[in-house]
């Protein structure tokens, strides 16, 4: 059972802004609700206050425009995958929206929300980071612009303050980009990664690896600078030497170590073969 909470539901973003000001920590911002929702209901997430943002039109809005795919805010993660305008050079979002949660739960959990609830394991870190994508928000205070790179802070926590809103993804998608995601699972069907990541390039060279669920937040392997394709073993050991994973109910550390360099030698070839393949071990 849910407990008690006031709902509010915004018509406009200065409303919605207002009420966050207004509220501040007491209240949570409510997109899809599939998080929210279930956090509520089992005690881990406390509000005095959820403020539904889906009546806000703008944060609905999905385009590609000038080498830019821009996400609002309430675009569910079926929306995407429905997008026709999406690039080729954004493959590993849609591969990691294809295989994230059943059907029914794409049709409510948003873009947005996967990235804002800041799991270890979240399905679309890893490719909007490959991707060198922002997020943009908007406060009482004012709009500001934040690198995903700089966004995860720790365990399901963020840079973002209290009573700010994000209100987009934004993702710089080049045409000579190429970009691939894989994951492993416990079970054939919907379950949370036991590791996941992506990687991309331009013309076989500047290799970008993003890891998910080896860290307390989704991971961008440094130090790639200069290396190719024609080394991608060495990438797949550096990738291994750079993460952290943990024991817990669902893997072993040395597991998602194994898994890591794997999933990252089928990433890295199926970027030598133009992202041809399927990028799950």
């Amino acid at each position: 059972m849910l407990p008690r909470f006031r709902y509010h539901k915004p018509a406009t973003l200065d409303e919605a802004v207002g009420l966050l000001e207004d509220f501040g920590p007491e209240a949570r911002i409510l997109a899809g609700g599939t998080d929210l929702l279930v956090g509520l209901g089992d005690g881990t997430i406390s509000a005095g206050h959820v403020i539904d943002i889906k009546g806000i039109p703008d944060l609905s809005e999905i385009g590609y425009e000038g080498g830019t795919l821009m996400i609002g805010a309430c675009v569910t993660v079926n929306r995407l995958l429905e997008f026709r305008g999406l690039p080729q050079a954004c493959r590993a979002l849609r591969e990691a929206a294809a295989g994230l949660a059943t059907h029914q739960i794409r049709n409510r959990a948003t873009v947005v929300g996967n990235v804002c609830n800041a799991s270890p394991a979240c399905d679309m870190g890893p490719p909007l980071l490959v991707l060198d994508a922002s997020l943009r928000t908007v406060s009482a205070k004012g709009e500001r612009t934040i690198p995903l790179k700089d966004f995860f802070r720790g365990v399901k926590s963020t840079c973002c303050d209290p009573t700010e809103i994000v209100t987009e993804i934004v993702v710089p998608a080049g045409k000579e980009t190429v970009s691939v995601f894989g994951k492993r699972k416990r079970i054939r069907g919907h379950d949370l990664s036991l590791v996941n990541g992506a990687a991309a390039c331009e013309n076989g060279t500047g290799v970008r690896i993003a890891l998910g669920a080896v860290a307390p937040t989704p991971l961008v392997i440094e130090g790639l600078e200069g290396w190719g394709l024609s080394e991608r073993r060495k990438m797949a050991r550096h990738a291994v030497a750079s993460i952290s994973p943990i024991d817990d109910v669902r893997s072993s550390s040395s597991y998602r170590r194994a898994m890591a360099e794997r999933i990252v030698r089928t990433l890295l070839d199926r970027l030598a073969a133009g992202g041809a393949g399927e990028g799950n071990p």
